[in-house]
């Protein structure tokens, strides 16, 4: 059958090369519109200019250049990079600094793994999505010309190990970690071939058309003409594909296309699915990968594009579908969308509304920005207004699902805060975020835009009283059953979860074992089996019971610890604590010794006593002290004295000044 195929094939492509001309009018070509279905994508290692050196004086250090240069009015640019590591190299990774600049608004998402990046970019017209929340981020000041960055970064480095300029890329494949030059200082080269750490993927925007009056329906020409530069020596070869989808339906299967494929007598085009009625106009050689055929020599193609369409014409192909120049390529794929409920051609299809246009830019745009962010109990939104900038229709107002709950305009953002059981928020799996964006435009059209955010990754652990495990509680009772409940809410299902550590720590310096490296520490822990839960929480059980020392405790407050290992794309452990009181029913509550309110108690009312009692000595002293003059004693005594008994005092007492005697 395969064989039979190839017979086909060229057979087909005998009747292109010997049809007979036909008279036709002159056809210019014109830029292909939206909906008409064609797209050519290419990859390629060659860029307009570039270098390479031996790098910064940093042994352990690379700086690689990167300008981004797109086409005016071109609207949003988007750009995948991603960056990998040099096969078999087993050395230290190197800190790899990334200096990017653009000449219009563009938004770069980086995916790489593992490396220590740093990225220095004007945050005036990138917006950098880092899918490694460990990369490091510096702003860079704004550039007039790639050769103005690379200027700075030379002296702010001592040395670039490579500047690459490209054009217009969707999707750059970049690899560090290796030697890419020996030259001590990087000189910009045009036409640069980057091939030994770089390759991108490019969506032409340069495709035309050549829509003709007398075309026959099914019946179209795709014209690629491929500037390979001469300096390549030897055979070069290139591999093409043809796709042929429908968007809505089964794609158009009795297709009639005549590919042509201008280039250089040396090049190859090693040719892999395209569709079975096609017809080949080639320059240089061919081959069919799928047939294995081997060579098949091709013809010689004018060299003017003119001469080149009106070859088209004279073998039967009117209709122009798309006229492509490409300046370098290693892979070449078109893909035409054709359905077979419509006519085969359908450039006819009027061009999409600006309102249609506005919408899907918005959409896309927001879907890049991603504005939206989950925290523990709220979604906040904090949409900056400068990645706006491009946005034909600006936007005026954006609302949540319910539109009571809307941003606030602070100038420069739309912020908006929501706890999750408001706005119409609705969460799966206990983890799963979903709402939607309504955002309002100065047309006053209204553009929705859903939104899905994840729950930040939470260790919790929780007392439980019984083993339903239905009632947390944060008491501990001596000689009592106590359950507890490690949990780990995250959105990677494909993660497991391990119970490493589990101890009960008191405020002295007593620590009591639980789970030791996942089992029990003691006879008195018993892991307990896991409950299937369908949300994003994966949860570990056991239960324990605590002994007090001599009846009593040696503190009344204790803490619960746990520690757990996540493996999953990025492993690591996480660590969470629970406040708990110890409680001992048969233990007297003055035994328990006394506590801050008791000692402040009795230390205020001792100093209460004091001062009373001071008061009360006081009062008293100034009570009962002497009279300040006491009353003279009188010289004679009174009559009812004895006077002998005088008279007895009086010869019995003498005093140093006396000088005679009583008589």
């Amino acid at each position: 059958m395969d064989s039979v195929w190839c017979l086909v094939l060229l057979l087909a492509f005998s009747v292109a090369t010997n049809a007979s001309p036909v008279t036709v009018q002159e056809c210019p070509l014109q830029p292909l519109g939206q909906g008409q279905g064609v797209k050519v994508l290419y990859s390629t290692s060659r860029v307009p200019s570039g270098c390479v050196s031996q790098g910064a004086p940093e042994a352990d250090q690379e700086v690689h250049i990167l300008y981004l240069q797109y086409g005016f009015g071109s609207g949003v640019s988007q750009l995948h990079l991603n960056i990998s590591a040099a096969e078999g190299n087993n050395t230290q990774p190197r800190k790899v600094v990334f200096v990017v600049g653009a000449n219009s608004f563009s938004f770069l998402t980086v995916h790489a793994e593992d490396l220590p990046l740093t990225f220095i970019y004007n945050s005036e017209n990138i917006f950098l999505n880092v899918d490694d929340k460990e990369t490091n981020r510096t702003k860079l000041p704004s550039f007039a010309s790639g050769e103005e960055l690379l200027m700075w970064a030379k002296l702010n480095y001592g040395g670039v190990s490579s500047f690459t300029s490209v054009e217009s890329p969707q999707r750059i494949h970049f690899q560090v970690g290796k030697e890419i030059g020996t030259s001590v200082d990087c000189v910009p080269e045009t036409d640069f071939d980057a091939g030994q750490y770089f390759e991108m993927e490019v969506i032409s925007s340069e495709i035309k058309s050549c829509p003709h009056p007398s075309k026959h329906p099914g019946k179209e020409a795709h014209i690629l003409w491929l500037h390979q530069g001469n300096q390549d020596s030897g055979t070069q070869a290139v591999e093409l594909n043809m796709n042929v989808t429908c968007d809505k339906g089964d794609p158009f299967k009795e297709l009639n296309v005549a590919l042509v494929l201008k280039s250089r007598q040396s090049l190859l085009w090693n040719i892999g699915s395209v569709p079975h009625s096609v017809q080949f106009l080639a320059s240089g050689k061919y081959s069919l990968k799928q047939m294995k055929t081997g060579e098949i020599n091709g013809i010689t193609l004018p060299d003017s594009k003119e001469d080149l369409i009106r070859e088209v014409h004279n073998r039967g192909f009117d209709f122009i579908a798309s006229y492509t120049e490409i300046p370098s390529a290693n892979r070449i794929t078109i893909e035409v969308v054709r359905c077979a409920e419509q006519p085969a051609v359908t450039i006819s299809l009027p061009p999409s509304s600006p309102a249609h246009d506005t919408t899907e830019e918005t959409v896309g745009l927001l879907n890049i920005v991603k504005p939206w962010k989950c925290l523990e109990n709220t979604v906040e939104v904090a949409l900056a207004k400068q990645y706006l900038r491009p946005l034909n229709d600006p936007i005026t107002a954006v609302t949540l699902r319910d539109p009571l709950c809307m941003a606030q305009d602070n100038t420069t953002h739309f912020v908006l805060r929501s706890f999750l059981g408001d706005c119409s928020t609705v969460v799966e799996k206990g983890i799963h975020v979903q709402n939607e964006l309504i955002l309002t435009l100065a047309s006053q059209q209204q553009v929705t835009v859903p939104f899905q955010c994840d729950l930040p990754e939470k260790l919790s652990v929780q007392l439980y009283p019984t083993s339903e495990f239905d009632l947390p509680s944060t008491t501990v009772e001596v000689n009592k059953v106590a359950y507890v409940q490690v949990s780990f809410r995250t959105a990677d299902e494909k993660s497991s979860l391990q119970l490493q550590e589990c101890s009960l720590k008191t405020t002295g310096k007593m620590s009591l074992p639980l789970i030791h490296n996942g089992v029990s520490a003691g006879s008195s822990v018993e892991v307990l089996n896991s409950p299937y839960n369908p949300t994003g929480t994966k949860i570990h059980r056991f239960r324990f019971m605590y002994e007090a020392e001599d009846g009593g405790w040696s503190s009344l407050s204790a803490t619960l610890v746990c520690r757990v290992f996540l493996n999953h794309h990025d492993p690591s452990s996480f660590e969470s604590s629970l406040e708990v009181k110890l409680k001992n029913p048969n233990f007297p509550l003055h035994n328990q010794g006394l506590g801050l309110g008791t000692v402040g108690g009795i230390t205020f009312g001792a100093f209460l006593i004091g001062v009373l009692l001071t008061a009360a000595l006081w009062y008293i002293y100034s009570h009962t002290r002497p009279l300040a003059k006491m009353q003279p004693v009188s010289a004679n005594p009174p009559a009812s004295e004895s006077s002998s008994t005088n008279h007895s005092i009086g010869s019995t007492q003498s005093t140093p000044c006396s000088t005679s005697s009583v008589a």
